[in-house]
C-alpha cells in the first residue's frame, strides 16, 4: 500500500505564473509518483473552473472532478508550497497547494484530516513559511495516523469528582 504522503511529494519555495501552473505542478507530481495517470491534471484544472478549492488560510486543494475518479490509481497528496503566493481566485492568495488524489471515498478522510491540521491558522502559516519540507511531511502526515484512542478514567463510571 502506498503511503498517502511521501516526502518526495513535497516542493518547497516554487514559483509560477498562475494557479493553472501550480495545478499543473502537484499534478504532475501525483502522476510522477504513480498516484494519477496523466490526465488526471487537466480534471484538476477543470475543477477549478466549476468550483474554487481555495480552503482558505492561505491553502487551497485542487482535485479532479468526480467524473474522473477513474484516472486516481492510489490515494494521495502532492504538497507545493509558493513563497509568493498564487493568485488563486481573483480574490485569494494561496501559499499552500495541495494537490489530492482519493480513490473511492478515502477523499472525505483525507479532505477532513487537511481541515483537521490547516483550520488553525498559525499552523497554515507555519507550512507556507517553512524551509523545511521534514516539517511539512511530519505535519501534515500526523494526520493519516490512527490518533490514540484515550486512556480509560481511573474513575468508574459512577462516581463524580
Amino acid at each position: 500500500m502506498k503511503p498517502v504522503l511521501s516526502p518526495e511529494l513535497i516542493r518547497l519555495g516554487q514559483q509560477t505564473g498562475g494557479r493553472d501552473q501550480a495545478i499543473e505542478l502537484v499534478g504532475q507530481m501525483l502522476v510522477s509518483g504513480d498516484y494519477v495517470r496523466p490526465a488526471y491534471v487537466a480534471s484538476m484544472k477543470a475543477r477549478e473552473l466549476t468550483m474554487s478549492t481555495y480552503v482558505g488560510n492561505g491553502i487551497a486543494i485542487p482535485h479532479g472532478t468526480f467524473e474522473d475518479k477513474t484516472l486516481i490509481l492510489a490515494t494521495g497528496i502532492a504538497v507545493a508550497q509558493f513563497p509568493n503566493g498564487v493568485n488563486w481566485d481573483g480574490t485569494n492568495l494561496a501559499y499552500l497547494i495541495v494537490g489530492i488524489a482519493a480513490i473511492r471515498d478515502e477523499h472525505i478522510g483525507v479532505l477532513a484530516n487537511l481541515a483537521r491540521v490547516l483550520e488553525d491558522e498559525a499552523v497554515s502559516k507555519a507550512l507556507w513559511t517553512t524551509t523545511s519540507s521534514a516539517h511539512v511531511y511530519e505535519t501534515l502526515g500526523r494526520p493519516w495516523q490512527e490518533p490514540p484512542h484515550p486512556a480509560p478514567s481511573p474513575q468508574g463510571e459512577g462516581e463524580k469528582d
